[in-house]
C-alpha cells in the first residue's frame, strides 16, 4: 500500500494520476516546458581592464628592456627615470584597474545574491507543481487547475515581481 506520500495526485485535464510526473522528472524526460526556475547570476567581464591593464604594462616593460637594458644605452639618465617613473604608475594603475574590476565582480555576485530567496520560493513552487504526460500540461494540485503556457513563464522568470505574487496570481487564475 502507498503512503500518501509517494501517490500522485490526479491530472485535473484526464483524472488519472498513471502519466503525471514531477517537474523535475518531466524536465529529465526531456520535456523544456518543465524547466526549473534560472539560478540567479551575474555575468562581469573582467577581461577588458585586464587586458588593457596587461598591455599598457607589457609595452613599459618592452621599452625598459630595450631601452635601459641594452649593455650600451645611450639613453640619458633623465630618460631612463622618466621612463622608470612612467612604468611604476602603469604598473599602479595596472593594479587600481584591477582591483576595480574585481569589485565590479563582487557587486555583481551581491545583485546575484539578493535575488536567491525569490529563486527558493520559485524553485519551491516548480517542485510543488506537476507534469501529465498524457495531456502535455502541467497543473498544481493544490489547486487542481491546469497552468497556461504563460503561467509557466510567469513561473521561471526572476524578474523585479517577487515570486509570492507570482504564485497568487497563478493561484488565481
Amino acid at each position: 500500500m502507498a503512503s500518501a506520500e509517494t501517490q500522485k495526485p490526479a491530472c485535473p485535464a484526464c483524472n488519472q494520476s498513471d502519466e503525471v510526473k514531477t517537474m523535475q522528472a518531466a524536465y529529465e524526460a526531456g520535456v523544456d516546458k518543465c524547466a526549473p526556475p534560472d539560478m540567479p547570476t551575474r555575468h562581469v567581464s573582467m577581461i577588458p581592464y585586464i587586458l588593457f591593464s596587461a598591455i599598457i604594462v607589457g609595452i613599459c616593460v618592452f621599452l625598459i628592456v630595450v631601452l635601459i637594458g641594452g649593455m650600451e644605452s645611450g639613453l640619458p639618465v633623465i630618460a631612463q627615470g622618466i621612463l622608470l617613473s612612467i612604468a611604476f604608475i602603469c604598473i599602479v594603475a595596472a593594479l587600481v584597474i584591477s582591483f576595480l574590476a574585481f569589485q565590479r565582480v563582487v557587486n555583481g555576485d551581491a545583485e546575484a545574491t539578493v535575488q536567491f530567496p525569490a529563486w527558493d520560493r520559485a524553485m519551491t513552487t516548480w517542485k510543488s507543481v506537476y507534469y501529465c504526460a498524457r495531456d502535455n500540461v502541467v497543473f498544481d494540485p493544490k489547486t487542481g487547475k491546469v497552468l497556461t503556457n504563460a503561467q509557466l513563464a510567469i513561473l521561471r522568470s526572476m524578474d523585479e515581481q517577487s515570486v509570492e505574487a507570482k504564485s497568487a496570481a497563478i493561484a488565481a487564475q
